[in-house]
């Protein structure tokens, strides 16, 4: 039997910051870090794997960090758990004084009919899994996905990138419909359309037809697509095999319930990452985000807290920080959409801006910015922010972010100090987070 201070289940993003974490903060412990897969994958870095990356393994998550930290890696996996114990399926068992649950996430796989055929796919991630899918979209003509949330769109990309015939299918009136309001969702279609994808919203897989293998789908309204191979991205439930053994007390639907140190309902034990729940920073609702940038900061939080609190900081709630990229455009968000406000009643004002990401206009690798904010009318904080644009998008949303964070008002970003340079930002009279601020003052002004 060996004996360890910390053990952390499960090698993603949440597990191996935790490890860090944990071992800046306390030097002298003994730390194992137990995960199923001989090699990790890079979560984010997943769909890239169909065609941008030439293989699979090009997406590894090194265990560099683990090795230089000194942290004892187990590959193996979790059987049994009970009062500072595990057994493993090798029959090896351990105690630990302190035990992080980092299991991560799973697909969801929708009550489909048909699901089961050969040349379904999900984005999951394991490397061999991945390997077996890209070998197969890559012998596929038309592929249809089921689910238009990030990922969906990611892997049509990818798809189309590779010359494939693609069909995205989402459910809900438009795609990213839980991250970004319909407008973003409905430019984002534009985009996929322009590529040469097929794009139906609004409407529901009735069926997986084939034989044996799949050879389209029937949706509800009877219409028939045909293809050859079929990506589910329905979105993911957390991990909660482990979390259930030690009768943790859960949320089905949005994971292991933690207080704002990450500690669950049992002494000594703390859960981060996708099988955590989150709640919304605003709300204090559950919250199905599942992010690896939410899931390390959790990890750094634990991991500094193990044994006492050494960081006097409770996780304050999730807020969504999202950011993708389809053909040359970039979308990004952080925090509340226009419909979420609406939802649970707050009064808000709009400010809209559109320019450029750099100055004068026609330099060269210019793009059109489009930015929405959502400000708060009595208390004029910022509660949201969405963008549409080029690569600049990605560090803007983050801008965005720190600004949510930090509950700075519209009257403190309108005389916000800001570094700009025309090759690198737009024009510092033209400049976005500004101008779509002063848009939405002067509406709360003229209202």
């Amino acid at each position: 039997m060996k004996e360890y201070d910390v053990v952390i289940v499960g090698g993603g993003p949440a597990g191996l910051t935790t490890g860090i974490s944990a071992r800046n903060t306390y030097p002298d412990k003994k730390i194992a870090l137990i995960r199923k897969e001989e090699i990790a994958m890079i979560p984010c870095g997943i769909p890239y794997t169909i065609h941008t990356l030439e293989k699979v393994e090009d997406d590894i998550l090194p265990d560099a960090p683990i090795n230089k930290n000194n942290i004892d890696l187990i590959i193996d996996r979790v059987v049994n758990a009970s009062d500072h114990s595990l057994e493993l399926a090798s029959g090896e068992k351990i105690t630990f004084r302190k035990l992080v649950i980092a299991t991560g996430s799973v697909p969801f796989t929708p009550p489909i009919p048909g699901i089961d055929k050969k040349n379904v796919w999900f984005v999951k991630k394991e490397k061999d899994y991945l390997e077996k899918m890209k070998n197969g979209l890559n012998e596929a003509e038309a592929v249809i996905i089921i689910g238009g949330g990030f990922i969906g769109i990611e892997v049509a990309d990818e798809l189309l990138k590779a010359g494939k015939k693609v069909y995205v299918i989402e459910k809900l009136p438009s795609l990213l419909p839980l991250a970004m309001d319909r407008e973003f969702g409905e430019m984002a279609k534009e985009v996929l359309t322009s590529l040469g994808a097929e794009v139906l919203t609004g409407v529901t897989v009735k069926e997986i037809t084939g034989a044996e293998s799949v050879d389209g789908v029937l949706l509800e309204n009877d219409k028939k697509i045909s293809g050859d191979a079929i990506v589910i991205a329905a979105g993911y439930r957390p991990n909660l095999e482990l979390a259930k053994d030690l009768e943790l007390k859960i949320e089905e639907r949005y994971g292991i319930v933690v207080d704002e140190y990450l500690r669950t309902s049992r002494e000594d034990i703390f859960a981060v990452g996708d099988c955590a729940v989150k709640r919304c920073c605003f709300t204090g609702e559950y919250s199905k985000i599942m992010l690896a940038s939410t899931a390390m900061a959790q990890g750094r939080l634990a991991g500094s807290n193990l044994f006492e609190i050494k960081v006097i900081k409770g996780f304050p709630g999730t807020l969504g920080t999202f950011s993708t990229k389809i053909g040359n455009t970039a979308f990004g968000v952080s925090g509340l959409t226009e419909e979420q406000v609406k939802r649970i009643g707050v009064d808000y004002v709009v400010g809209i801006n559109e320019t450029v990401d750099r100055h004068p206009g026609k330099l060269p690798g210019a793009s059109k910015i489009y930015t929405k904010l959502i400000y708060s009318k009595y208390s004029h904080m910022l509660l949201g922010a969405q963008v549409k644009g080029g690569d600049s998008v990605g560090e803007l949303v983050n801008m965005y972010s720190v600004i949510i964070q930090n509950r700075m008002t519209d009257m403190e970003i309108d005389t916000l100090q800001i570094g700009t340079h025309p090759l690198l930002t737009s024009s510092p009279i033209a400049y976005p987070v500004i101008n779509a601020t002063v848009n939405a003052i002067l509406k709360w002004y003229k209202g």
